[in-house]
């Protein structure tokens, strides 16, 4: 162990199938050993998932003929460019997302994000688990075990648990490590089924309510079909930056956003649309039992081992970041204990559903009304990273310092934050459309459902604005006092600036993005 800065360095504290040593604080330069070629197979590993598959069928639900939905499955998926963005800026800062938030909402103000962010990924755990459960039943029953029951349900989870919770409590480089495995293994599988069933694809299907494209009706379900497909781009801005801050910060900007853009854009458009194909073909509400009678047995236990394989690769990262999402909250123990502790409380309600009452029902309703909070979310913190140009103070972040803090606010509160992501959300809420809510702006529009495209832009340059009317203030206050000094009063300094956290106007800014 060595010290850099005063910032102590473990130069063996990241290895694979050892425990990371880092949580969610800050990654020394020394200590990033994460290279872009693992960043590629990291996120093709992550977006091979059938929940990627089960958008893509609801855009033919939602009416549209198969031209259209997979045009919609190109769009919707475009919104991968906002992770990308995210990405650099943990880069830069070398903290993960539940972290470096705290610069943009205050100490206490992330709160509230931190647990949203922990929630939502327990709720992804169980709906990733529950399609893997699906699916070992459907291959017990394959190799002879015709009715599994619930001793099958219990060993399916527990195989899930044993993998994909093991290897998210040894940490980032264990994790890497096996997604370059599920990256190709499960590409492969889902590359040789979808092969299998192009030819029974049918590439004329149309659907009559929509034989004229440009009525107002097939808009709305073609916007609402876009607004599907990016919901699950949207979903990773609270968590999926946290998993390339091992890279170098020296890495160019445009390098890591083209890396992780491409890497997650394509695997994901090809699942929505292998989603979208596989819907002509029948009810694909169930993405293992509605592909089963599409192919033979020895095809159908590719797919089955392709689905299980997609659902752990999804999990572990979701795993690995809901430890951090704990301790950012405020859980005072190591990151392994705190992602055992997750993996545990989601195992325990996975089982619940799976035994005692299922409301896989509520789960999904809540991931629809994701997008209300998440893109708002991401549109504030995003525009505080480049606003700083990546330099968060790794110290002060942690500060147990109140009033004094760099990062403390107005009691714990960064106003500027918190009133644009409440301006995004509000954008959001009025223009979204899911099963049991409807915005009254979606409503008025046909229901159309616009708060994908509108809620985190609202956020973002709601905080822009505030930030730099707080920062003209501060100027103006800096200036008066100035041309009328009083020495018996100590220098105010810059308070608007300070309560936000942001760096003074006066002060050069360090090099961030690299061209």
């Amino acid at each position: 162990m060595t010290r850099i800065v005063d910032e102590e360095v473990i130069l063996r504290g990241n290895e694979a199938f050892g425990v990371e040593v880092r949580g969610f604080d800050h990654i020394p330069e020394p200590e990033r050993n994460m290279t872009l070629s693992q960043v590629d197979v990291f996120w093709v590993a992550n977006s091979v998932n059938l929940f990627s598959f089960a958008l893509g069928a609801l855009a033919i639900a939602q009416g549209l003929n198969l031209k259209m939905a997979l045009t919609a499955c190109i769009v919707g998926s475009l919104t991968y460019v906002y992770v990308s963005l995210g990405s650099v800026i943990s880069v830069r800062a070398g903290l993960p997302v539940s972290t470096l938030t705290r610069a943009a909402f205050g100490m206490r103000g992330n709160l509230f994000n931190a647990s949203l962010s922990w929630l939502t990924a327990i709720a992804f755990e169980v709906i990733n688990t529950i399609f893997g459960v699906e699916a070992l039943l459907a291959l017990f029953q394959m190799f002879g075990w015709s009715d599994p029951g619930g001793a099958g349900k219990l060993l399916a989870v527990v195989i899930q648990v044993l993998l994909s919770g093991g290897i998210a409590v040894l940490g980032h480089a264990t994790m890497v490590w096996f997604q370059r495995y599920f990256a190709v293994t499960v590409s492969a599988a889902l590359m040789l089924v979808f092969a299998y069933i192009m030819v029974k694809i049918d590439f004329k299907h149309t659907v009559p309510l929509h034989a004229l494209p440009a009525t107002p009706v097939s808009i709305a379900a073609f916007v609402t079909a876009v607004a599907v497909i990016a919901s699950n781009p949207l979903s990773f801005l609270f968590n999926g930056a946290d998993w390339v801050r091992y890279l170098p910060s020296a890495t160019r900007g445009r390098t890591v956003f083209w890396h992780v853009f491409w890497w997650s854009y394509l695997p994901s458009l090809a699942l929505t649309m292998m989603g979208a194909l596989s819907a002509t073909l029948g009810d694909m509400s169930d993405p293992v039992a509605g592909l089963k009678p599409l192919m033979p047995a020895g095809i159908f236990i590719i797919y089955i081992f392709a689905v299980v394989g997609g659902s752990l690769a999804n999990n572990v990262p979701t795993y690995y970041s809901s430890g951090l999402a704990l301790q950012a909250i405020g859980l005072n123990v190591h990151r392994n204990v705190a992602t055992a502790i997750d993996v545990v409380f989601s195992t325990l309600v996975s089982l619940y559903v799976l035994f005692v009452q299922d409301f896989s029902a509520v789960l999904n309703d809540f991931i629809a009304l994701l997008v209300i909070w998440v893109g708002p979310f991401g549109g504030v913190w995003i525009c505080d990273g480049y606003l700083r140009r990546g330099n968060i103070d790794f110290r002060a972040v942690h500060s147990k310092e109140r009033a004094s803090g760099r990062y403390w606010g107005w009691k714990g509160f960064n106003l500027a934050g918190c009133i644009a992501l409440l301006a995004g959300m509000l954008t959001a809420a009025m223009t979204t459309v899911s099963p049991i809510y409807r915005g009254p702006v979606a409503v008025a529009l046909g229901g159309m459902d616009l708060s994908w495209l509108l809620g985190l832009p609202t956020s973002a340059l709601a905080y822009y604005g505030l930030t730099r009317l707080t920062q003209r203030g501060a100027r103006n206050r800096r200036a008066s006092d100035a041309e009328a000094p009083n020495p018996g009063l100590p220098d105010p300094g810059l308070p608007g600036l300070e309560s936000s956290g942001l760096e003074s106007p006066n002060r050069r800014p360090q090099p961030y993005l690299r061209r």
